[in-house]
């Protein structure tokens, strides 16, 4: 098929290129003129491992390629079908704002001969009915087909996708969009494009519900003998549930769940609908960007108010995930923000995030070239991204390096409980997270044999384990960092 992939961003660039790799001829449409001439050199404007490589490989086969009109290409050679990947980012009361859909559809319907339309971007239910009223000619030849990509694996959840969800009115606009996805082997859900709609946004607030909940349960786990990892490994062995996104943490902060979580609650209280649940995650959610806040300034001051004035704050990570350069709701956003309110001096790192970008995007923060730069004299370390520099790191040697408290708040869980227990620091985590050894004869010595005095209960240092001992909990272990984009 002929197609054309409108909106260059995330999803559409990794969508283009894909569609290129299964045979379709591929033009991906993009009006931003930087953004063009970057994606017409072969260089990929977004952060996704493997894009670059198969940006590369889909060019040279010469079934993809870039423009910035849609309508002057179709008029040369018809396009089969236009997919619009446009952004629908939040508006100011939570809303998804559509400015960004409307035009591309006014242009695209007046495409002759008419083309299939196929709306990705991320709408609440009710969207394409809406546009079907507002354009009579889109419903026999339309459908909604919601993206599941997930960041660091959108290439591979492209190919091999949990499942195809295609909204359509008309047998005409399913037919496209089995012929689009030949080859493809997933489930397909057939139904409206309002359902369609509705399974995207339902999607990823349960997702952000098991964060939420994950989260919580973590705030309950500050006993002495229970360990959250355990915990959440028990839980998610029942296949009913599952291990996916019971990771504790400082909040869900990626591109997509605070937008969508926000605006599908905003849909549904213009509908007059309650959704007590849905506003209970995002509730808890808000609330756990302040705990490494509240962590702080109980270890570092005498009271609640005044533990942060001129207290030096290592920040390791400003990125949610490390295979994701998208900040936009990023617990850093929040975090860092807040420590500079209270007068902390905060230097951050970062090895995928230029220098430049972190100075801009939290004036008064000093950007560290390495680890031992952003540690060296600070009296805590917060660590917001699960980079394996960090996890990886000597702790011993940057321990050395820090003032008392010698305070580490782990907002991740992703450093080893053993490895801190050896040192002479204060270990906080989401949740109390106890090394192997104290859990008697299953994972490491039992207490009464390690000899000494046992520590007292919720005690800030822990005791060291065998390096052989395993973990329980079961993690997704980030790739190597990215390299830095060529200049544009």
């Amino acid at each position: 098929m002929r197609v054309a992939v409108i909106g260059q961003g995330y999803v559409g660039l990794t969508g283009a290129v894909a569609l290129a790799h299964q045979g379709h001829h591929v033009t991906g449409i993009e009006q931003d003129p930087d953004r063009l001439r970057v994606l017409e050199a072969g260089r990929a404007p977004v952060f996704e491992p493997g894009l670059p490589e198969q940006l590369t490989a889909a060019q040279a086969t010469g079934r993809l390629r870039f423009a910035r009109s849609v309508t002057e290409n179709h008029r040369r050679t018809p396009f089969d079908i236009v997919l619009v990947t446009v952004g629908t980012p939040p508006a100011p009361d939570g809303s998804a704002d559509l400015t960004q859909v409307t035009p591309v559809l006014n242009e695209v319907l007046q495409l002759l001969p008419a083309p299939c339309v196929v709306l990705k971007s991320t709408v609440p239910p009710g969207t394409s009915a809406m546009l079907a009223e507002a354009y009579p000619r889109l419903r026999e030849r339309f459908a909604y087909n919601p993206e599941f990509l997930n960041q660091g694996s959108a290439l591979e959840d492209w190919a091999v996708p949990a499942r195809i969800v295609a909204g359509t009115w008309h047998e005409g606009g399913l037919r496209a969009l089995r012929e689009l996805y030949a080859g493809v082997a997933a489930p397909w859900v057939e139904t409206t494009p309002s359902g369609a709609e509705m399974i995207k946004y339902a999607s990823n607030a349960f997702l952000a519900t098991k964060i939420s909940f994950a989260n919580e349960v973590a705030g309950m786990c500050c006993g002495p003998d229970i360990d959250i990892d355990h915990v959440m490994l028990g839980v998610g062995f029942d296949p009913r549930i599952g291990h996916a996104f019971l990771q504790p943490g400082l909040g869900y902060g990626d591109s997509c769940l605070p937008k969508d979580t926000n605006a599908l609650a905003h849909w549904a209280s213009t509908e007059g609908l309650a959704t007590p649940l849905l506003r209970a995650t995002i509730a808890v959610n808000d609330a756990q960007f302040g705990l490494a806040i509240q962590m702080l300034r109980a270890e570092l001051g005498g009271g609640p108010a005044d533990g942060l004035a001129d207290a030096e704050i290592a920040v390791l990570g400003v990125r949610y995930e490390p295979w994701s350069d998208d900040l936009r709701a990023a617990p850093s956003r929040t975090v860092i923000p807040a420590l500079l309110g209270q007068g902390a001096r905060v230097r951050v790192w970062d090895p995928g995030t230029e220098a430049d970008t972190i100075t801009g995007l939290f004036p008064g923060a000093r950007a560290a070239e390495g680890l031992t730069e952003a540690v060296e004299g600070a009296h805590a370390v917060v660590v917001l991204t699960e980079w394996p520099q960090a996890i990886e790191a000597d702790w011993r040697a940057l321990a050395a390096l820090l003032y008392e408290p010698r305070l580490i708040i782990d907002g991740k869980n992703c450093l080893s409980p053993e490895r801190m227990g050896e040192l002479s620091v204060r270990y906080r985590s989401i949740g109390t997270r106890l090394p192997a050894s104290a859990v008697g004869g299953r994972l490491g010595p039992a207490a009464g044999d390690r000899g000494g005095a046992e520590p007292e209960p919720g005690a800030a240092v822990r005791r060291a384990a065998p390096e052989s001992a395993p973990r329980a909990a079961v993690r997704r272990l980030p790739p190597e960092p990215p390299p830095p984009l060529p200049d544009r």
